[in-house]
């Protein structure tokens, strides 16, 4: 693997997420906290996939390869539509594309800092080590975001089929908040995209096989 990689964090997440995959691939990496998380949680502008893609962009000062866990593939798909001369190609995980309405309630329905406080405490405690004393505010703003995305999505049949590199779309197959459907329309509007199933493999980046991650990296 001689490619240089871009690595971009899921919802929720940060640059911490991706340093296991960032130390085990053998090439040059980097890892970025996408607007408002991280190092940037104490950012207070409202997020917008927009908002985190220029974020992105602004640092970048040659092409590379992006990964995009969850979240991350969205804003790396956006990318790749809107500025292909930064992307070399780009590989998304558990990236949902089905935003509706609908789909946006379901997602957030359980972000809410005092509930995340009551019902997982390990989990709240997770975000604390991410974000800090923010914590709350990322909740609230991601929740503010998935509904925006389901009023709203940016990724429309339209902009994905503006994307000229190429893109490999993976799903786990026990991944059960993005659908191999909703995949598999993405990859229906991209021009050059594949879709592979990742056996086995759940939605939680922190509990895929990243030896298996990596070899799919390598292709």
């Amino acid at each position: 693997m001689k490619q240089d990689f871009c690595l971009l964090h899921g919802a929720l997440g940060s640059r911490k997420q991706m340093r296991p995959l960032a130390q085990a691939l053998p090439s040059s990496v980097t890892i970025y906290d996408l607007a408002g998380h991280g190092l940037l949680a104490n950012e207070t502008e409202p997020y917008s996939i927009e908002s985190m893609a220029e974020r992105v962009r602004k640092f970048r000062e040659y092409s590379e390869a992006f990964f995009g866990y969850s979240m991350g593939g969205y804003v790396a798909l956006y990318l790749a539509a809107k500025h292909p001369e930064m992307v070399k190609s780009v590989t998304t995980l558990a990236t949902k594309f089905d935003w509706t309405p609908e789909a946006a309630a379901a997602e957030v329905r359980m972000l809410n800092p005092d509930k995340i406080k009551e019902k997982v405490p390990a989990f709240a405690k997770q975000l604390e080590k991410r974000h800090g004393e923010f914590w709350p505010d990322v909740v609230k703003r991601t929740a503010d975001l998935m509904l925006e995305l389901g009023n709203n999505p940016p990724l429309t049949a339209e902009l994905l089929q503006q994307i000229k590199c190429p893109v490999l779309l993976l799903r786990g197959s026990e991944d059960t908040m993005v659908s191999e459907q909703e995949t598999l329309w993405a990859k229906s509007h991209i021009p050059n995209a594949r879709y592979e199933e990742l056996e086995g493999q759940p939605h939680v980046f922190e509990k895929m096989d990243l030896n298996l991650l990596i070899r799919k990296l390598d292709q």
